[in-house]
């Protein structure tokens, strides 16, 4: 399926998912919330300090309300490319209207300027590895020096033997139980977005930001096949 064929394709699927996703995630990703964390902390400034935020793939505004509660002087753009995510995402950060906007339109092409923050957490595996690389150097050069991305995100890994252990394990933890017919196990949820998802290795990722310009890359967490990839200009 080309990237321009696949877009309508997602859009409609996380528009189905929206009104469940926040419960939907927390089920099924384990680590969901420690990865979020984990991406605010890579943040380089003080609290008191403003600056700029584009979240890519801000999805219900879970990522983007931790942001605005931990930098009260701090300004997101969030994108999306499902408008029903986005609306979930407007209801829940109504408090902080004055200081998030938010933009429909696909990851790798529906945003321009400067930001001393770009952050996605699990939304750029949806693109095919040409597209990824191309994004994060549009992202280096959307930075000032010293800026910051944070990407938290699905990774295969590097030994395809561990890709069948963890989905062993996850279904052993995970699949054994639901709660009124709301409950659905990772495996379900995976096997689901197969048909959209292009992740890569962890060391693909750290190499294509190291080649897009970025002076430091580090991983700072990672949970079986997800991981947090910080970056600094």
């Amino acid at each position: 399926m080309t990237p321009a064929a696949r877009s309508p394709a997602l859009r409609a699927e996380f528009d189905r998912e929206a009104p469940g996703y926040d419960r939907t995630a927390r089920a099924s990703m384990p680590g969901y919330t420690e990865l979020h964390r984990t991406l605010v902390r890579g943040i380089p400034f003080l609290p008191t300090r403003a600056f700029r935020v584009l979240e890519l793939g801000v999805g219900t505004g879970a990522l983007t309300g931790a942001v605005l509660r931990t930098f009260p002087h701090a300004e997101v753009v969030g994108l999306d490319v499902s408008p029903r995510m986005l609306a979930a995402a407007q209801r829940k950060l109504r408090p902080y209207r004055d200081r998030v906007s938010f933009v429909a339109g696909r990851l790798e092409e529906s945003w321009e300027g400067r930001y001393d923050v770009v952050l996605s957490a699990l939304a750029i595996h949806h693109l095919a590895d040409a597209d990824k690389w191309r994004l994060f150097r549009r992202v280096f050069r959307s930075l000032p020096p010293g800026g910051y991305f944070g990407d938290g995100d699905d990774h295969l890994p590097e030994d395809p033997v561990f890709d069948s252990r963890y989905a062993q394990i996850a279904a052993a933890e995970f699949g054994g139980g639901r709660a009124r017919g709301h409950y659905r196990s990772p495996q379900v949820v995976w096997h689901e977005h197969e048909r959209f998802d292009h992740p890569c290795t962890l060391d693909a990722e750290v190499a294509a930001l190291r080649r897009a310009g970025f002076a430091h890359v580090g991983v700072p967490w990672r949970y079986f096949g997800q991981a947090v990839v910080w970056g600094y200009r």
